[in-house]
């Protein structure tokens, strides 16, 4: 009965690992998440910007330490795909959080019935103990 229970604790152990090393994931992808909101934001502002000013309008985009001159449509065009990447990382991002999530919630589920047979297990030998006990 004791190698039983000593393997139905291991098990236990294995998925308290697993249910901490998706948290961990989730944490990670929550953090990826926010930085993928904060620069969809500004390249949302720059947008706005861009979207103000006429074609004849300088605009300038920094390279290394140097503004170097750059069309106003073709930094909208990058604003724009960049906006595009942007979005699709942030919904990869939002679809493996969900995925994780479920999957750390079946796991919860899984190590809390795996603990309540064990708690019924040690209760049916202590029982089973207990009448023995009184037999002898």
């Amino acid at each position: 009965m004791a190698n039983l229970g000593e393997q139905m604790a291991a098990e236990v152990d294995s998925k308290v690992q697993k249910f901490r090393t998706l948290q961990e994931e989730i944490q990670k992808l929550r953090t990826d998440q926010q930085l993928l909101m904060q620069q969809l934001s500004e390249n949302e502002m720059v947008k706005q910007e861009l979207d103000l000013l006429d074609d004849s309008s300088q605009v300038y985009k920094m390279v290394g330490p140097v503004l170097m001159k750059n069309e106003t449509e073709d930094a909208k065009q990058t604003v724009n795909q960049r906006l595009e990447l942007i979005s699709g990382e942030l919904k990869k991002v939002e679809k493996s959080i969900k995925s994780k999530e479920e999957e750390s919630k079946e796991t919860a589920k899984k190590i809390q019935e795996m603990q309540s047979a064990m708690q019924n297990a040690a209760a049916e030998a202590a029982k089973l103990a207990a009448q023995q006990a009184a037999q002898g």
